[in-house]
């Protein structure tokens, strides 16, 4: 019905602008970081083992048996760190800066409503993303939303 009508004259439809990108954005994301090669970040072990082969420097016999464990839970694609899950599919492994930036995305923004620290844990693991503290952090962020406000 609202075909047959005639609207205002005066208004014209704004186009729509689309940008698109030529690559993902958490390749433009990784690019930045890049010159920091994960010094100080919590896969930095693993990346240097499965790059070189070699454990760093200042980690103890225990440590070097814990990486020597859990390294073939890891995988390098084009420079960049990953996670295999349990069902085959690789969860790309984020710093602390963007695990925060993408707990508040998926938690506030654009994937839908609010959500308890388990279910916010388990969306993120579905986008294709892991770091070793998502279950804690996701709580902690939910516990810091959910506070009343004074």
């Amino acid at each position: 019905m609202a075909s047959l009508m005639d609207g205002p004259k005066g208004d014209e439809a704004r186009p729509i602008v689309l940008e698109q990108k030529e690559e993902p954005t958490y390749y433009m994301k990784i690019e930045e970081d890049k010159g920091k090669d994960g010094e100080g970040e919590w896969y930095s072990d693993f990346l240097q083992y499965l790059k070189d082969g070699a454990y760093p420097p200042s980690i103890d016999r225990n440590d070097q048996l814990t990486i020597q464990r859990l390294y073939t839970n890891y995988i390098i694609c084009d420079e960049i760190l990953y996670k295999r899950s349990y069902d085959g599919i690789h969860l790309l492994c984020v710093t602390a800066k963007e695990a925060q930036q993408i707990i508040e995305e998926v938690h506030e923004l654009s994937y839908g409503p609010h959500m308890n620290a388990h279910m916010l844990s388990r969306k993120i693991a579905r986008q294709g993303y892991y770091w070793t503290t998502m279950e804690a952090h996701c709580a902690a962020h939910v516990r810091k939303q959910s506070l009343p406000f004074s």
